[in-house]
């Protein structure tokens, strides 16, 4: 448990922010009039990278004393990015249950007044499990992405972890 208990506190502390942000997007009205949308969720976007340069800062300092190489850096935004998936579904249920229950029928009303596709397809594009695939994949594809250029940038230079030696014992013959 002590291995990966950073990765679950920071996997923990991304999900709960996103709940959040979901709060906020609502509460600013962006989950009605969609104007604004991108704009939050280049912000979003944004503040995970720095939550996740926070996460690596800690298991670095607070695990790897200091010192890592590329790959454990990059070993742990891949734990990191596979327990935030996991956790995905239940701040997915928490948002289009309790935050916002009301975001689909309000995107695909904003999508067909504005004429860009007809209800019948908006309908199939924009319900909780087509929402789920996509947050899933993009938590997946972007984690491995920003895990391996945090690992790159972050890993100590000119240091290699110390590599375990297992000495073999020999069989006697009689």
């Amino acid at each position: 448990m002590k291995k990966i208990g950073i990765e679950i506190k920071w996997a923990a502390i991304i999900t709960t922010f996103y709940c959040i942000w979901a709060y906020i997007e609502n509460a600013t009205g962006n989950h009605e009039g969609f104007s604004n949308i991108i704009i939050f969720g280049m912000l979003f976007i944004f503040i995970l990278i720095l939550m996740m340069l926070l996460a690596f800062f800690d298991k670095k300092m607070n695990f790897y004393q200091g010192k890592w190489d590329f790959k454990q850096a990059f070993r742990f935004g891949l734990f990191l990015t596979g327990i935030t998936a996991l956790l995905n579904p239940v701040s997915h249920y928490i948002i289009h249950n309790s935050i916002s229950p009301e975001y689909f029928s309000n995107l695909i009303e904003y999508q067909v007044a504005k004429g860009r596709e007809t209800k019948e397809i908006l309908l199939e594009r924009y319900n909780f499990d087509s929402s789920m695939y996509q947050n899933m994949r993009d938590i997946l594809s972007y984690g491995v992405v920003f895990s391996a250029l945090l690992a790159y940038f972050l890993k100590t230079k000119n240091y290699t972890s110390p590599v375990k030696t297992v000495e073999l014992k020999s069989k006697k013959k009689k």
